[in-house]
C-alpha cells in the first residue's frame, strides 16, 4: 500500500506555492513535526503516492510521517486516502451543491456554485463568524470562499 512518486511529481512539490494561487489542487500540508505548530516544508497535491512511515496513537494519533519523493516529514491523517493498493493525498469534493462566496461568510455575495459529488481545488482555511471555518476554493474560474463542512477528502483512510 506504499508506493513513492516519481521525479516530475517531487519537483513540482518543491517548487509549488500557495494551494490557492498555484496550479497544485488540494494540497496537503507537510510539515515538520506531528502538529500544525510545526513549519510547513512542502506541499503534496491530491493524487500524490506517498510511502507511510509511521502513523502512531498517543500525541501523534492524528498525524503520519510520509515521505514522496524527496519530501519527508508529517502530514494529518486526515489528508491521507487510496487509490487502489496505493496511499495518496486524498482529493477534495463537495458533500451536497455547495455556494461560492465573495468572503469568509454567508454575509458575503454568492459567486458560483459547486455541484454536488465534484472535485475541487482548496487553499487556505479561515475562522468566520461563529467559529464556522471557510476554505478558499477554486471552481470553474470562480475564486472565494466555501464552508469547509461541505467539504470532504475522498476516500480518506482517517475521516476528520
Amino acid at each position: 500500500m506504499k508506493k513513492i512518486i516519481g521525479f516530475a511529481a517531487a519537483a513540482a512539490v518543491l517548487f509549488g506555492a500557495s494551494a490557492f494561487a498555484s496550479p497544485l489542487t488540494s494540497a496537503a500540508n507537510v510539515r515538520s513535526g506531528p502538529s500544525p505548530k510545526w513549519p510547513v516544508i512542502g506541499q503534496l497535491p491530491a493524487g500524490v503516492d506517498v510511502t507511510v512511515l509511521d502513523c502512531g496513537g498517543g500525541w501523534k494519533r492524528d498525524w503520519c510521517q510520509i515521505q514522496a519523493g524527496n519530501v519527508k516529514g508529517f502530514v494529518a491523517a486526515g489528508v491521507l486516502g487510496t487509490q487502489g493498493n496505493n496511499v495518496d493525498i486524498a482529493p477534495v469534493t463537495t458533500n451536497n451543491d455547495v455556494a461560492i462566496y465573495k468572503g469568509p461568510g454567508v454575509n458575503y455575495k454568492i459567486i458560483g456554485s459547486i455541484p454536488e459529488n465534484t472535485t475541487v481545488n482548496i487553499g487556505s482555511c479561515v475562522y468566520g463568524w461563529g467559529e464556522t471555518t471557510w476554505c478558499k476554493v477554486n471552481f470553474g474560474g470562480k475564486k472565494g470562499y466555501a464552508l469547509q463542512s461541505e467539504l470532504q477528502r475522498q476516500d480518506s483512510l482517517f475521516p476528520m
